[in-house]
């Protein structure tokens, strides 16, 4: 497996772990920064193991690697990420039914309570979420609901193919990320054995 595909699929693992709120928990965050920890099984056999920093704004993400490998953007309208390292640029095509930001947009949603608790200092609301899609896919995960941060979920905790991983977001802003975050070079090429990815 390439290290583009390993990385890409450890990404993909912490998007998978952010609900989006109102009816989704996250839809009133329409654009911040945080810190995520990303720890678990599926988190070291995908190199997303540590501290990465992520930026959201309207339908655009952006996710830097650890140590400065890089970066990610996700064009969540489009269904595309862009994924920039070592000088070059892959793009691929977003798997909807892998990405809660896109899947939002033809899910249906269940919350249930799960308890309060508290986390790093915030009061939280717990909740069991269940995605489903209009293909039929079911994505489940428990998250804790930071009270005093707009209900933004700064832990979650999912079961994966690979096994158990917990995403923490710190050090949160709701402040709008710089628009020159979410730039990627124009000579992005199809990333190897990744379908549905698009040359420039």
């Amino acid at each position: 497996m390439s290290i583009f595909s390993s990385i890409t699929r450890g990404l993909v693992i912490f998007c998978l772990s952010i609900p989006v709120y109102a009816q989704n928990p996250f839809e009133s965050a329409k654009q911040f920064s945080a810190t995520v920890v990303v720890t678990g099984a599926p988190a070291q056999t995908h190199g997303a193991q540590g501290n990465m920093k992520i930026y959201k704004s309207s339908d655009k993400m952006r996710m830097d690697m650890p140590g400065g490998m890089g970066y990610m953007i996700m064009e969540l309208s489009q269904h595309n990420n862009y994924m920039v390292m070592n000088g070059m640029c892959m793009q691929m095509a977003t798997q909807t039914q892998s990405n809660p930001f896109a899947q939002a947009q033809d899910a249906t949603i269940e919350r249930s309570p799960a308890g309060t608790d508290t986390v790093d200092g915030h009061a939280c609301k717990v909740e069991n979420l269940t995605f489903t899609s209009h293909s039929g896919k079911v994505t489940k995960m428990k998250a804790w609901e930071a009270d005093d941060l707009k209900g933004f979920p700064i832990k979650v905790e999912m079961q994966t193919d690979k096994g158990p991983v917990t995403v923490e977001y710190k050090d949160i802003s709701f402040d709008a990320p710089a628009a020159s975050l979410f730039t990627h070079p124009d000579n992005c090429r199809q990333m190897p054995g990744a379908p549905g990815g698009m040359q420039h």
